[in-house]
């Protein structure tokens, strides 16, 4: 009996002391700014005042580009957030909402479904959902690229996680690339299933919402050069299954008034400025006619919103000029009248 207890013994002490050592190496790389913890804007969330978000926009690029949550701040007084990066998935996601229901209890949480079907080019489905997995449970996968920027003056430096986006998560693009294409979510009969892996976890999403008492809302950010009625069809299904509401913006019933001349910055992958008020308009509405959502302007808990705001109306109102030029100077392009 000995002669077995003691090898195991020397293993499992093994395993311990490596758990460790990768665990301490994955703290020590993680950036010392939340502002570089994510791509576009999302860390931001983590500097944000304890539970004083009441609506959570969860996504990938699409919604970065997209949706404008002080919008929803100008107009009613709502506060939002928008966590969303480039090749946000469904398993990212998952593992991410529940650090920020360490700090927030969103009253709504906004899932954006273009992340359902969203994965490297040439990767499976079970290489994406390993890969991001494994991202997220050892920080050391996830943050090994960051060993560069180590050196002996920071490598014990306090980390801080305070910074604050004022423009809560959305990053504002003014240019303007058209997408002459025709209708791109006709009916071809079919339905794009979802993988098995990213059904798992959108069922995990959803009984985390439930167990924090989050109201799940699913919608798709309009998108003509990635999204079409099957894929439509296939969320459809699953919100269907689990009872959820399900807003396709990409549908001509649901179209907020998005121009494809001049709202897109890349031709129809994601939207510009233009675009982005006009989703985020409509959504605003939606939430506030669905969703006991507080009016939270003149609260002395929610100062440094009122002072986000006018920091975002300003970048918003240059923003907006030159996201207005350039779409003048497209459709001069498409009229044959621009010099």
């Amino acid at each position: 009996m000995k002669t077995i207890l003691k090898p195991a013994l020397r293993v499992a002490a093994f395993l311990l002391v490596l758990s460790m050592a990768v665990f301490l190496a994955g703290h020590y790389l993680m950036p010392t700014s939340n502002r570089y913890l994510e791509g576009y804007t999302a860390g931001g969330i983590l500097g944000e005042d304890f539970d004083t978000v009441d609506v959570l926009v969860l996504g990938d690029s699409n919604a970065a580009q997209g949706i404008t949550p002080m919008q929803w701040y100008e107009d009613y007084g709502v506060t939002g957030y928008t966590y969303a990066a480039g090749w946000m998935s469904v398993f990212t996601l998952y593992y991410r909402l529940r650090t920020i229901y360490e700090e927030q209890n969103p009253k709504v949480v906004v899932l954006c479904t273009d992340v359902v079907y969203s994965k490297m080019p040439g990767e499976s489905d079970l290489q994406a959902a390993i890969g991001d997995i494994t991202d997220e449970l050892i920080p050391l996968v996830r943050f090994h690229d960051n060993w560069k920027e180590i050196t002996p003056a920071n490598m014990f430096e306090e980390k801080d996680y305070s910074w604050r986006d004022p423009n809560k998560g959305y990053t504002p693009v003014t240019n303007v690339a058209a997408n002459m294409a025709g209708d791109y979510m006709y009916d071809t009969g079919l339905e794009e299933p979802i993988p098995f892996l990213v059904r798992l976890y959108l069922s995990r999403i959803v009984q985390l919402c439930k167990e924090h008492g989050s109201e799940l809302l699913f919608i798709t950010v309009p998108a003509k050069s990635s999204w079409n009625l099957a894929r439509h069809n296939g969320v459809q299904a699953f919100a269907d299954e689990y009872g959820l509401p399900y807003i396709d913006y990409n549908l001509a019933e649901n179209d907020p008034g998005i121009d494809w001349h001049t709202d897109t910055p890349d031709g129809g992958s994601h939207l510009n400025v233009l675009g982005a008020e006009k989703l985020s308009r409509a959504l605003g509405v939606y939430l506030t006619e669905h969703y006991a959502l507080p009016d939270h302007r003149g609260e002395a808990e929610y100062e440094t919103w009122q002072t986000d705001a006018a920091t975002y109306a300003q970048t918003m109102e240059t923003a907006r000029a030159e996201n207005q030029t350039a779409a003048e100077h497209q459709r001069g392009v498409l009229e044959g009248t621009a010099g």
